[in-house]
């Protein structure tokens, strides 16, 4: 059985946006609610607060003390945060009884080391990193441990089932079935294999349009006299034996 922490908190009197006014102070606003009463603002001091949920995390109980009608068992609900800063904006109690059992979620504590990680090179893969418990206040763990030295080759698993807990003052209210974390093989993506260029290399491009321009260069030159070649000597043809003379230009025939 877990003792409670005492926080010390006050009534608060600032409500609304002017709430801001109190945290330029340091003073975290806050609420606490549940059991058998009404919703109470109040209010405690920021820094102190901070450090001390570092230690107590959601489940641990505590004892508001400085509120009306004497002292408060509570677990905290929710802390809210700035998106961007993350300074702690407002903190929701909710009242428990030491009498009843109430559900919390509990952090999973994952200790020592996998031989299948250390020896064969497996990754964890984390399933859960929480369960929901069903216990008295005060005997709520603020962690539950997960002993990974069981993992001892490819493919060992621990499951909600095998999680080591006090049967006697909690209970585990997810699927025994359900995957808490296992030793799963790297997976090495290949590199896609370079595809059989289509294209010849560069020396072997020149060399096949020389020899492609080869065989249309000798057609052309077989059409007509390269350019350069020596003409026939002596001008035109002569005329065959016999043919008549063709008469000197200008040239009128006598009557």
């Amino acid at each position: 059985m877990a003792e409670a922490q005492k926080l010390a908190v006050r009534t608060r009197a600032v409500l609304g946006k002017k709430v801001n006014t109190l945290r330029r102070r340091g003073v975290l606003p806050g609420v606490v609610f549940g059991g058998d009463a009404d919703s109470t603002p109040l209010e405690t001091d920021m820094h102190a607060f901070e450090l001390s949920y570092r230690r107590w995390g959601n489940t641990t109980l505590l004892s508001l003390t400085g509120l009306d009608g004497g002292e408060v068992p509570a677990l905290i609900h929710d802390v809210s945060r700035d998106p961007v800063t993350g300074r702690m904006l407002h903190v929701d109690f909710a009242r428990v009884s030491l009498t009843e059992k109430t559900h919390a979620d509990v952090p999973l504590h994952f200790v020592k080391e996998s031989p299948a990680v250390r020896g064969l090179g497996a990754v964890l893969l984390h399933a859960l990193s929480d369960v929901t418990i069903e216990a008295f206040p005060q005997d709520i763990p603020r962690s539950i441990d997960v002993d990974l030295s069981g993992l001892l080759e490819i493919d060992d698993a621990i499951f909600v089932r095998d999680l080591v807990i006090d049967a006697t003052t909690l209970r585990v209210l997810n699927d025994p079935d359900v995957l808490v974390v296992k030793a799963v093989p790297v997976k090495v993506e290949e590199e896609p294999k370079a595809a059989e260029a289509a294209v010849p290399a560069e020396g072997e491009a020149a060399a096949e349009g020389e020899a492609a321009a080869a065989p249309a260069a000798a057609g052309a030159e077989g059409a007509k006299p390269a350019a350069g070649a020596e003409a026939p000597k002596g001008g035109a043809p002569k005329a065959a034996p016999g043919a008549p003379k063709a008469p000197a230009a200008g040239g009128a025939k006598k009557s």
